[in-house]
Order: C-alpha cells, then sequence, then structure tokens
C-alpha cells in the first residue's frame, strides 16, 4: 500500500482525561468533518491506552504540532511519566475542557466525543469542536517531516 503512505497528514497530540487519569498520544488520522457546528474525527487504535480514555472521557483535544518540535514526538509515545504539569517531560495544562493541552504548540481545540465508528483495528472518534486557542502562528508538522510513516 505505497500510495497510502504518501498521504498527506498532519502530526498531533490527542490530550485526553476521565476521572483522574490523563494522557498524550501521538496522532496523524485527522481531519475536520463538519462545519456547522465544526467537527473533527481522530483515528485511535484500539488497543491503545488512550483509546479507552477518550471512550469513557468524552472530553478531548487535539493539538497541532510545530514543524520545529520533532524532538517532542517520542515523548508522546509509549509509557511516559505523568505529572499534573506534563506529561513525557512537556509542558502542558487544563484546556477548559478539562484534557490536557499543551502549553506551546500551533494552537489547540477542544472537543466533546459526539459519535465513534469501527473501523477496522482503529475506532474514529467524532468531536465536536467547542473550544479552540492559538498559540503561535507558525507552519504545522506533517508526516513527511518525520522518519516514521504511519500508514499503509
Amino acid at each position: 500500500m505505497e500510495v497510502l503512505r504518501k498521504f498527506t497528514t498532519g502530526i498531533y497530540v490527542l490530550g485526553v482525561v476521565t476521572d483522574d487519569v490523563k494522557n498524550g498520544m501521538i496522532v496523524s488520522w485527522v481531519t475536520q468533518v463538519s462545519f456547522e457546528p465544526p467537527m473533527l474525527m481522530a483515528a485511535v487504535k484500539k488497543t491503545r491506552f488512550t483509546h479507552d480514555l477518550v471512550h469513557f472521557g468524552g472530553k478531548f483535544t487535539i493539538n497541532v504540532l510545530r514543524r520545529d518540535q520533532k524532538d517532542i514526538v517520542g515523548c508522546f509515545k509509549g509509557n511516559k511519566e505523568i505529572t499534573p504539569d506534563t506529561i513525557g517531560g512537556v509542558p502542558v495544562a487544563a484546556a477548559s475542557n478539562g484534557a490536557p493541552c499543551l502549553k506551546d504548540c500551533v494552537g489547540y481545540v477542544e472537543c466533546t466525543l459526539v459519535n465513534e465508528i469501527e473501523a477496522g483495528d482503529h475506532t474514529i472518534f467524532v468531536g465536536e469542536v467547542t473550544g479552540e486557542k492559538m498559540i503561535g502562528n507558525t507552519e504545522p508538522m506533517i508526516a513527511a517531516d518525520l522518519d516514521h510513516i504511519y500508514g499503509g
């Protein structure tokens, strides 16, 4: 499936919280799906720890990474230290919906889960955008900026 690996996708951090558990993970299959109301979808592999947090928590953020933030991508993979102010050593805050947001990135949107669609080994989480914050008007990171290709 070589052509699927050529699809243009961004690199984002999905932040989520449920009860007293929070997490952040790298996602690349994210896109807007509605103007009114504004909605987006994020595909998350069913075996990921974050999958159930989105399902049960119902609130999440999508953080747009800058092109020069390649060094923090690994901070959001696998087991990581989570403190009240960091995930994997990366500074975070609580967005108004309670989910973690990066303090330093292009910006983020806050979402409320409105639908889930089974899609093979992933679940497509559809979220209504309930808020946003622009932090820095710089070029966003895309999958082609990284050595790792997710897809195909």
